[in-house]
């Protein structure tokens, strides 16, 4: 497969996964899927990471620069990008069973899941702040 066809394939694989957490978070299931999910992910992007373990420098994460140059390969751009939706779909799992474990209605987590989805942290930040509002705790 291309570059571009595993693009494809994984961009579109999460999108059943994020409807999973915003329209069935109660199934006894959907953990196990999502994990599963993330399972495809986190496969694909071992293989990305190590097809090219020799062109691997750890220094090169020590600076801005650094960074730059690493992702100037479309291969480690594409892994980063897999390594982003397997976290994102991790952490939307995560807000999702903090809901449940704190009674927090899942109409309020929906917006939380949705920026988790598109910005990441910002749905994390997002869910703290309502798990704050709702049950006076943070941790």
């Amino acid at each position: 497969m291309t570059n571009s066809e595993v693009f494809q394939l994984c961009n579109t694989a999460v999108l059943p996964a994020w409807v999973i957490l915003m329209v069935f978070p109660k199934k006894p299931w959907r953990n196990l899927t999502i994990y599963t999910f993330c399972i495809f992910l986190s496969g694909a992007y071992a293989l990305y990471v190590f097809r090219d373990i020799s062109a691997f420098d750890p220094a090169s994460f020590s600076s801005l620069n650094g960074v730059k140059q690493l992702f100037a390969r479309e291969e480690v751009i594409l892994a980063g990008w897999i390594h982003y939706l397997a976290f994102d779909l991790l952490v939307g799992n995560w807000i999702v069973n903090q809901s449940i474990k704190y009674g927090i209605r899942h109409l309020w987590v929906v917006p939380s899941l949705f920026l988790c989805f598109m910005l990441g942290p910002i749905g994390y930040l997002t869910f703290s702040g309502i798990k704050v509002l709702k049950t006076k705790r943070l941790a």
